[in-house]
């Protein structure tokens, strides 16, 4: 071999070798480059999923202050908190590299935040709602009180005019005289020597009372113990719910003018004692009138 031909066998080696380190070069510099590139995807796609699993963690927490006192919506509202753990312990196990995935779930979790956000504006309007709710209510209330007041104060009314038209309705006894008589049908002042005790009196003139028969009741009663005189005329009344002894009684028809009125009760022959004896006059229930004589 020749020197010449011995040059151009060191070129071409040298040529080629060149060739082999620049392909090398080269494609070491490419896989590198691609490399870089999926390392960088997977770098994104780890930081999508936190990203992911905070936003879903937020919705989680944002659900708990949105409970009310409507079961029905409540239900609703743990349904889609029970979506976003699944979904969040679904984003915890998939792969970096299941990018497919990723961008599926990052889908679901928009919808998620789209339903929250219609929960958000229904239930602002269900808190609106009660809002105007109980500003009627308590309007309704405040009504109600103004109504019970005014009610309260016609039935005050009503029964100021009721007693009114009651104490207008009632009789009364006036110019009354209470003595004791003998046997001769004569005025004394000795309870030995009494018959029979007179009790006369004006009933009023009032146009107003109640017209028809009436019974008129008369209770004399004993000096000191207060005991009422009885004899076999006698009985019982009805006075303030309670049945009472009456001495003597006289039924009248009464026809609203004034009327002269006398009752009469016989003395049996028990042994009276002196002192003062009382008359208590009654009609419609009422005491009307009473006079005091003192006999010896």
């Amino acid at each position: 071999m020749t020197k010449k031909q011995s040059n151009l066998g060191y070129k071409i080696t040298i040529i080629l070798l060149s060739a082999v380190i620049a392909w090398l070069v080269y494609d070491k510099i490419t896989t590198g480059k691609e490399n870089n590139a999926l390392i960088a995807e997977i770098e994104e796609t780890s930081f999508q999923k936190d990203s992911l699993n905070s936003e879903l963690s937020e919705l989680y927490l944002t659900y708990n202050e949105l409970y009310t006192n409507n079961e029905s919506l409540n239900d609703s509202l743990g349904n889609q908190q029970q979506k976003i753990k699944e979904l969040m312990e679904e984003i915890s196990k998939v792969k970096s590299n299941d990018y497919a995935r990723i961008n599926q779930l990052k889908t679901e979790v928009e919808t998620l935040k789209k339903i929250m956000k219609s929960y958000v504006r229904q239930i602002d309007s269900l808190y609106q709602e009660n809002k105007i709710l109980i500003a009627e209510n308590t309007e309704i209330k405040h009504n109600y009180t103004q109504v019970v007041d005014i009610n309260e104060q016609l039935t005050e009314q009503k029964d100021s005019l009721q007693e009114t038209v009651n104490v207008a309705k009632e009789l009364t006894a006036y110019n009354t005289s209470f003595v004791a008589l003998n046997q001769r049908g004569k005025t004394t002042d000795r309870i030995k020597k009494a018959e029979k005790f007179q009790i006369c009196f004006m009933m009023s003139e009032n146009k107003v009372a109640t017209t028809g028969r009436k019974n008129i009741y008369i209770r004399v009663t004993k000096p000191g113990s207060g005991e009422v005189l009885r004899n076999d005329n006698s009985g019982f009344f009805n006075f303030q719910g309670e049945s009472i002894a009456y001495s003597s009684v006289r039924t009248l028809e009464y026809d609203g003018s004034a009327q002269d009125i006398c009752l009469f009760y016989d003395i049996n022959t028990e042994d009276l004692p002196e002192g003062d004896y009382t008359v208590f006059i009654f009609v419609d229930g009422r005491q009307i009138g009473d006079k005091t004589i003192t006999l010896k």
